[in-house]
Protein backbone atom coordinates (compact mmCIF):
# COMPACT_ATOMS: atom_id res chain seq x y z
CA UNK A 1 0.00 0.00 0.00
CA UNK A 2 1.48 3.77 -0.82
CA UNK A 3 0.50 6.75 0.35
CA UNK A 4 1.65 10.24 -0.65
CA UNK A 5 1.62 13.41 2.10
CA UNK A 6 2.82 16.63 1.36
CA UNK A 7 2.37 20.64 1.76
CA UNK A 8 3.46 23.55 2.99
CA UNK A 9 1.53 23.01 6.24
CA UNK A 10 3.77 20.81 8.29
CA UNK A 11 1.39 20.45 11.56
CA UNK A 12 -1.56 19.30 9.80
CA UNK A 13 0.28 17.13 7.51
CA UNK A 14 2.48 15.86 10.37
CA UNK A 15 -0.94 14.78 12.08
CA UNK A 16 -1.64 12.96 8.95
CA UNK A 17 1.58 10.86 9.49
CA UNK A 18 0.99 10.08 13.03
CA UNK A 19 -2.26 9.10 12.50
CA UNK A 20 -1.11 5.86 10.08
CA UNK A 21 1.74 5.54 12.35
CA UNK A 22 -0.55 5.15 15.00
CA UNK A 23 -3.01 3.23 13.04
CA UNK A 24 -0.09 0.84 11.59
CA UNK A 25 0.94 -0.05 15.28
CA UNK A 26 -2.71 -0.68 16.73
CA UNK A 27 -3.27 -2.95 14.06
CA UNK A 28 0.30 -4.34 13.11
CA UNK A 29 3.22 -3.71 14.85
CA UNK A 30 1.96 -3.28 19.10
CA UNK A 31 6.09 -3.40 19.21
CA UNK A 32 6.53 -0.45 17.57
CA UNK A 33 9.85 -2.02 16.13
CA UNK A 34 9.00 -2.00 12.43
CA UNK A 35 8.26 1.57 11.56
CA UNK A 36 11.31 2.83 10.15
CA UNK A 37 11.92 6.30 8.81
CA UNK A 38 14.72 7.30 5.71
CA UNK A 39 16.29 10.52 4.69
CA UNK A 40 18.38 10.72 1.99
CA UNK A 41 17.79 7.33 0.73
CA UNK A 42 19.67 5.15 -1.53
CA UNK A 43 19.33 1.76 -3.83
CA UNK A 44 21.37 -0.18 -0.65
CA UNK A 45 18.83 1.73 2.23
CA UNK A 46 15.32 0.71 0.26
CA UNK A 47 16.71 -2.54 -1.20
CA UNK A 48 17.14 -3.26 2.61
CA UNK A 49 13.92 -2.46 4.02
CA UNK A 50 12.04 -3.76 0.60
CA UNK A 51 13.31 -7.08 0.92
CA UNK A 52 13.14 -8.01 4.95
CA UNK A 53 9.55 -8.43 6.31
CA UNK A 54 8.72 -6.84 9.68
CA UNK A 55 10.12 -8.22 13.11
CA UNK A 56 7.18 -10.01 14.91
CA UNK A 57 4.76 -8.79 12.54
CA UNK A 58 3.84 -9.70 9.06
CA UNK A 59 3.85 -5.93 7.99
CA UNK A 60 6.84 -3.09 7.80
CA UNK A 61 5.43 0.43 7.36
CA UNK A 62 8.60 2.64 5.61
CA UNK A 63 8.61 6.82 5.42
CA UNK A 64 10.41 8.38 2.96
CA UNK A 65 10.88 11.65 3.80
CA UNK A 66 11.61 14.95 1.34
CA UNK A 67 12.93 12.61 -1.71
CA UNK A 68 11.78 15.40 -4.11
CA UNK A 69 14.64 17.78 -1.82
CA UNK A 70 17.53 15.66 -3.01
CA UNK A 71 19.11 14.79 -5.56
CA UNK A 72 17.86 11.42 -7.13
CA UNK A 73 20.02 9.82 -9.98
CA UNK A 74 18.52 7.56 -12.90
CA UNK A 75 18.79 4.42 -11.43
CA UNK A 76 17.12 5.33 -7.86
CA UNK A 77 14.46 7.04 -9.50
CA UNK A 78 14.33 3.55 -11.75
CA UNK A 79 14.08 1.35 -8.54
CA UNK A 80 11.61 3.23 -6.83
CA UNK A 81 9.12 3.69 -9.70
CA UNK A 82 9.91 -0.27 -9.90
CA UNK A 83 8.78 -0.99 -6.25
CA UNK A 84 5.60 1.55 -6.16
CA UNK A 85 3.91 -0.53 -8.55
CA UNK A 86 5.22 -3.48 -7.19
CA UNK A 87 3.61 -2.32 -4.03
CA UNK A 88 0.67 -1.39 -5.43
CA UNK A 89 -0.20 -4.33 -7.65
CA UNK A 90 1.02 -7.29 -6.32
CA UNK A 91 -0.69 -6.06 -2.49
CA UNK A 92 2.97 -6.72 -0.85
CA UNK A 93 3.14 -6.54 3.10
CA UNK A 94 5.01 -3.28 2.95
CA UNK A 95 3.47 0.23 3.63
CA UNK A 96 5.50 2.78 2.11
CA UNK A 97 4.34 6.24 2.62
CA UNK A 98 5.93 9.43 0.92
CA UNK A 99 6.01 12.74 2.75
CA UNK A 100 7.38 16.28 1.65
CA UNK A 101 7.10 18.91 3.75
CA UNK A 102 6.59 21.57 1.19
CA UNK A 103 4.10 22.27 -1.87
CA UNK A 104 4.75 20.53 -5.22
CA UNK A 105 4.42 23.65 -6.86
CA UNK A 106 7.93 24.71 -5.49
CA UNK A 107 9.38 21.07 -6.36
CA UNK A 108 8.08 21.52 -10.29
CA UNK A 109 9.89 24.64 -11.26
CA UNK A 110 13.89 23.15 -10.20
CA UNK A 111 13.03 19.57 -10.78
CA UNK A 112 15.11 17.34 -12.75
CA UNK A 113 13.74 14.61 -15.17
CA UNK A 114 14.05 11.99 -12.43
CA UNK A 115 12.14 13.68 -9.96
CA UNK A 116 9.17 14.67 -12.34
CA UNK A 117 9.08 10.59 -13.11
CA UNK A 118 8.99 10.34 -9.48
CA UNK A 119 6.14 13.06 -9.10
CA UNK A 120 4.13 11.51 -11.88
CA UNK A 121 4.10 8.48 -9.64
CA UNK A 122 3.39 9.92 -6.93
CA UNK A 123 0.21 12.47 -8.14
CA UNK A 124 -1.36 8.91 -9.56
CA UNK A 125 -1.38 7.44 -6.50
CA UNK A 126 -5.21 6.80 -5.33
CA UNK A 127 -4.43 7.66 -1.34
CA UNK A 128 -2.54 11.41 -1.36
CA UNK A 129 -3.26 14.34 1.16
CA UNK A 130 -2.46 18.06 0.60
CA UNK A 131 -1.72 20.25 2.92
CA UNK A 132 -1.72 24.13 2.36
CA UNK A 133 -1.35 26.40 4.47
CA UNK A 134 -4.82 28.16 5.88
CA UNK A 135 -6.37 31.33 5.48
CA UNK A 136 -6.89 34.04 8.29
CA UNK A 137 -10.32 32.99 8.27
CA UNK A 138 -10.10 29.22 7.89
CA UNK A 139 -7.72 29.38 11.10
CA UNK A 140 -10.16 30.72 13.03
CA UNK A 141 -12.80 28.27 12.31
CA UNK A 142 -10.04 25.55 12.81
CA UNK A 143 -9.28 27.20 16.65
CA UNK A 144 -13.44 27.58 17.42
CA UNK A 145 -12.93 23.45 16.25
CA UNK A 146 -9.88 23.13 18.35
CA UNK A 147 -11.60 24.11 21.65
CA UNK A 148 -14.80 22.17 20.95
CA UNK A 149 -12.91 19.05 20.31
CA UNK A 150 -11.43 19.55 24.06
CA UNK A 151 -15.20 20.63 25.50
CA UNK A 152 -14.67 24.30 25.24
CA UNK A 153 -16.46 27.08 23.94
CA UNK A 154 -14.73 30.14 22.21
CA UNK A 155 -16.71 32.74 20.43
CA UNK A 156 -15.63 33.84 16.79
CA UNK A 157 -14.38 37.27 17.91
CA UNK A 158 -12.39 35.52 20.65
CA UNK A 159 -10.61 32.99 18.03
CA UNK A 160 -9.94 36.18 16.26
CA UNK A 161 -8.31 37.35 18.76
CA UNK A 162 -6.15 34.64 19.81
CA UNK A 163 -4.79 34.41 15.71
CA UNK A 164 -4.33 37.87 16.03
CA UNK A 165 -2.00 37.63 19.48
CA UNK A 166 -0.11 34.44 18.41
CA UNK A 167 -0.30 34.51 14.84
CA UNK A 168 -0.93 32.18 11.71
CA UNK A 169 1.40 28.98 13.05
CA UNK A 170 -0.54 26.06 13.75
CA UNK A 171 2.54 24.74 16.13
CA UNK A 172 2.34 27.73 18.35
CA UNK A 173 -1.96 27.98 18.18
CA UNK A 174 -2.21 24.67 19.22
CA UNK A 175 0.59 24.66 22.37
CA UNK A 176 -1.40 28.22 23.27
CA UNK A 177 -5.03 26.24 22.91
CA UNK A 178 -3.92 23.21 24.84
CA UNK A 179 -2.78 25.67 27.78
CA UNK A 180 -5.86 27.48 27.82
CA UNK A 181 -7.86 24.12 27.94
CA UNK A 182 -5.47 22.68 30.66
CA UNK A 183 -5.92 25.43 32.98
CA UNK A 184 -9.43 26.55 32.81
CA UNK A 185 -11.86 25.33 34.83
CA UNK A 186 -14.68 26.60 32.50
CA UNK A 187 -16.57 25.68 29.65
CA UNK A 188 -16.39 28.85 27.87
CA UNK A 189 -13.30 30.71 27.12
CA UNK A 190 -13.51 34.59 27.86
CA UNK A 191 -11.05 36.72 26.03
CA UNK A 192 -9.98 37.78 29.99
CA UNK A 193 -9.31 34.53 31.28
CA UNK A 194 -7.35 33.32 27.76
CA UNK A 195 -5.21 36.74 27.71
CA UNK A 196 -4.28 35.88 31.64
CA UNK A 197 -3.00 32.17 30.52
CA UNK A 198 -1.55 32.63 26.80
CA UNK A 199 2.15 33.57 26.06
CA UNK A 200 3.65 36.59 24.85
CA UNK A 201 3.38 36.10 20.71
CA UNK A 202 6.24 36.40 18.70
CA UNK A 203 3.43 37.43 16.04
CA UNK A 204 2.84 40.95 18.52
CA UNK A 205 6.40 41.76 19.02
CA UNK A 206 6.59 41.70 14.87
CA UNK A 207 4.28 44.36 14.88
CA UNK A 208 6.31 46.10 17.36
CA UNK A 209 9.93 45.32 15.89
CA UNK A 210 8.36 46.75 12.74
CA UNK A 211 7.35 50.36 14.80
CA UNK A 212 10.74 50.85 16.01
CA UNK A 213 12.19 50.36 12.43
CA UNK A 214 10.03 53.06 11.50
CA UNK A 215 11.02 55.18 14.48
CA UNK A 216 14.48 54.47 13.59
CA UNK A 217 15.05 53.16 16.73
CA UNK A 218 17.35 50.22 15.71
CA UNK A 219 18.60 49.35 19.27
CA UNK A 220 14.94 48.71 20.34
CA UNK A 221 14.42 46.20 17.21
CA UNK A 222 17.57 44.53 17.69
CA UNK A 223 16.42 44.35 21.63
CA UNK A 224 13.26 42.59 20.79
CA UNK A 225 14.43 39.67 18.18
CA UNK A 226 16.96 39.03 20.47
CA UNK A 227 14.54 38.48 23.28
CA UNK A 228 12.35 35.46 21.29
CA UNK A 229 15.66 34.09 20.59
CA UNK A 230 16.44 34.08 24.61
CA UNK A 231 12.61 32.46 25.10
CA UNK A 232 14.35 29.59 22.09
CA UNK A 233 12.74 30.48 19.05
CA UNK A 234 15.04 30.02 16.18
CA UNK A 235 16.39 32.71 14.17
CA UNK A 236 15.68 30.85 11.07
CA UNK A 237 11.47 31.47 12.33
CA UNK A 238 12.00 34.95 13.38
CA UNK A 239 13.47 35.80 9.59
CA UNK A 240 10.40 34.35 8.42
CA UNK A 241 8.39 36.21 10.40
CA UNK A 242 9.88 39.20 9.48
CA UNK A 243 9.48 38.59 6.12
CA UNK A 244 5.75 37.57 6.68
CA UNK A 245 5.09 41.14 8.53
CA UNK A 246 6.86 43.06 5.58
CA UNK A 247 5.41 41.10 3.24
CA UNK A 248 1.67 42.63 4.80
CA UNK A 249 3.04 46.09 5.02
CA UNK A 250 3.88 46.13 1.52
CA UNK A 251 0.74 44.85 0.41
CA UNK A 252 -1.31 46.92 2.39
CA UNK A 253 1.07 50.11 1.60
CA UNK A 254 0.20 48.95 -2.41
CA UNK A 255 -3.78 48.19 -2.18
CA UNK A 256 -4.04 51.66 -0.01
CA UNK A 257 -1.80 53.47 -2.90
CA UNK A 258 -4.37 51.90 -5.40
CA UNK A 259 -7.19 53.22 -4.30
CA UNK A 260 -8.19 50.20 -2.29
CA UNK A 261 -10.53 51.19 1.00
CA UNK A 262 -9.60 50.48 4.67
CA UNK A 263 -12.80 49.01 4.50
CA UNK A 264 -11.96 47.08 1.85
CA UNK A 265 -8.57 45.93 2.45
CA UNK A 266 -9.52 42.31 5.00
CA UNK A 267 -11.91 40.81 1.68
CA UNK A 268 -8.90 42.36 -1.05
CA UNK A 269 -6.09 40.48 0.76
CA UNK A 270 -7.30 37.74 2.25
CA UNK A 271 -6.20 39.07 5.39
CA UNK A 272 -7.85 38.87 9.24
CA UNK A 273 -8.87 42.58 10.09
CA UNK A 274 -6.62 42.52 13.26
CA UNK A 275 -3.58 41.93 11.47
CA UNK A 276 -5.09 44.82 9.12
CA UNK A 277 -5.91 47.13 11.68
CA UNK A 278 -2.75 46.80 13.77
CA UNK A 279 -0.38 46.67 10.04
CA UNK A 280 -2.54 49.70 8.37
CA UNK A 281 -1.12 51.76 11.49
CA UNK A 282 2.06 50.66 10.50
CA UNK A 283 2.52 50.90 7.02
CA UNK A 284 1.81 54.43 7.59
CA UNK A 285 4.43 55.02 9.10
CA UNK A 286 6.59 53.92 6.16
CA UNK A 287 6.96 55.22 2.22
CA UNK A 288 6.19 52.47 -0.58
CA UNK A 289 9.82 52.99 -1.83
CA UNK A 290 11.22 52.28 1.76
CA UNK A 291 8.78 49.26 2.42
CA UNK A 292 10.12 47.90 -1.05
CA UNK A 293 13.61 48.27 -0.39
CA UNK A 294 13.03 46.81 3.04
CA UNK A 295 11.21 43.33 1.34
CA UNK A 296 13.93 43.25 -1.45
CA UNK A 297 16.51 43.12 0.98
CA UNK A 298 14.78 40.50 3.05
CA UNK A 299 14.65 38.08 0.05
CA UNK A 300 17.83 38.61 -0.98
CA UNK A 301 18.87 37.19 2.83
CA UNK A 302 16.16 35.04 3.04
CA UNK A 303 17.84 33.44 -0.08
CA UNK A 304 21.09 33.57 1.38
CA UNK A 305 20.25 31.79 4.25
CA UNK A 306 19.14 29.00 2.44
CA UNK A 307 21.35 28.80 -0.06
CA UNK A 308 25.03 29.34 1.95
CA UNK A 309 26.44 28.14 5.14
CA UNK A 310 25.70 31.73 6.72
CA UNK A 311 23.91 30.90 9.95
CA UNK A 312 20.42 32.68 10.02
CA UNK A 313 21.68 35.09 13.56
CA UNK A 314 24.60 36.40 10.95
CA UNK A 315 21.91 37.21 7.97
CA UNK A 316 19.52 39.40 10.87
CA UNK A 317 22.41 41.28 11.82
CA UNK A 318 23.45 41.76 8.14
CA UNK A 319 19.78 42.86 7.61
CA UNK A 320 20.43 45.84 10.22
CA UNK A 321 23.83 47.13 8.55
CA UNK A 322 21.30 47.74 5.51
CA UNK A 323 17.49 49.52 6.59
Amino acid sequence: MLFFIYGEDNYRSSLKLQQIKDKFIKEFDPSGYNVVNIENPDIDKLSKEFAQTGFLANKKLVIIRNILQQKISKELANYLIENMSKLQNEGEDNILVFYEDNSLSTKKESSSAEKLKILKELNSLKYKWEFNKLSDFKIVEWIIRQFKKNNKIISKKDAENLLGLIGNDLYCLANEIEKVVNHSTKETISKEEMLQIISPSINENMFLFAEKLAEKKKVDAIKLLNEQMSLGISAQHILSMVIRQYRILLRIKSALEDGISNTQLAKYLSLHPYVIKKSTAIASMYSLYELEKIYRKLLELDIKAKSSKLKPKTILNLFFLDV
